[in-house]
């Protein structure tokens, strides 16, 4: 393993997640993007090169405020999946908006779990991790709620001042894009993960997986039966009240699931069999 972690960042924008990662020692190299004229549809990355994948694809169709869906954001989280395996790396980091579907990476054991601006900051912006490990390794985030809260987060159409959503975003008060519009600079950061956000799961990642710090779990411990990938003890299933909604929610849809196809069987049988 390289003493500098080297890392991938897919669907970048201005990528402040990626600047996240190297102000934690990471080296981040910046993949194609739609705001530099790329597809990654094009993109055949090197196997075996890369330690890390890091990114998140579009969310507009995965968004509750979006009245007509389409399948974009399905398409580009199958070609971060695609990129992931052909570069065969240690691990992976996706993130997105909590409505996102969920998805499996061969080869590869996956947590997910919630993240929020509001336990680092006094804005909210809730955020989705997917992290994968070849090697099992589990990260083990903080669990946090939320304080009192001064605002939410920053939108393209935002009517805070560029200065007040740079601050919002955790970038510095010099941060400019001085060949983007004003509308185009507030969507670009609006697009990105907040440095706050971005810092500790980088902090994370390399304390866990290179043990630069104090490390966050013990390998060997039990993990939640909710999916997050935190730790648990003695007789406890879950490591929080909220793992255990989330898991009482997946299985609440599962038997939705089991119901509508036990209707769709029986509707058919009846079908064959009518006189």
């Amino acid at each position: 393993m390289a003493e500098t972690p080297l890392i991938l960042s897919l669907f970048p924008g201005i990528d402040l997640l990626g600047r996240a990662f190297e102000a934690n020692g990471f080296c981040v190299v910046r993949g194609p993007d739609v705001i530099t004229g790329g597809d990654i549809r094009d993109f055949a990355p090197p196997t075996g090169c890369f330690d890390g994948i890091i990114g998140g694809p579009p969310c507009q169709d995965f968004s509750r405020l979006n009245r007509n869906p389409g399948t974009y954001s399905h398409e580009m989280t199958s070609e971060f999946c695609r990129v992931v395996q052909t570069s065969a790396v240690d691990w992976f980091l996706y993130e997105n908006v909590v409505t996102a579907p969920s998805f499996q990476v061969e080869g590869y054991q996956q947590q997910c779990f919630a993240i929020d601006l509001a336990w680092f900051s006094p804005y909210s912006r809730r955020r989705n991790i997917v992290f994968g490990s070849k090697h099992g390794k589990m990260l083990n985030p903080i669990i946090r709620t939320k304080a009192e809260i001064a605002g939410t987060c920053i939108t393209g159409s935002d009517e805070r001042s560029f200065a007040a959503c740079c601050e919002i975003q955790g970038l510095p008060a010099d941060f400019d894009l001085p060949f983007f519009s004003l509308a185009g600079k507030k969507q670009a950061i609006a697009n990105g993960v907040p440095m706050q956000l971005g810092s500790y799961i980088a902090g994370l990642i390399s304390s866990t997986i290179y043990g630069r710090g104090t490390p966050k779990q013990t390998y060997n411990q039990r993990l939640c039966n909710c999916g997050c990938g935190r730790p648990v003890a003695g007789k406890a299933r879950y490591a929080h009240a909220s793992c255990r909604k989330r898991a009482q929610r997946a299985r609440n849809a599962d038997m939705r699931q089991i119901s509508t196809n036990i209707v769709a069987n029986n509707s058919r049988t009846h079908n064959n069999y009518m006189p």
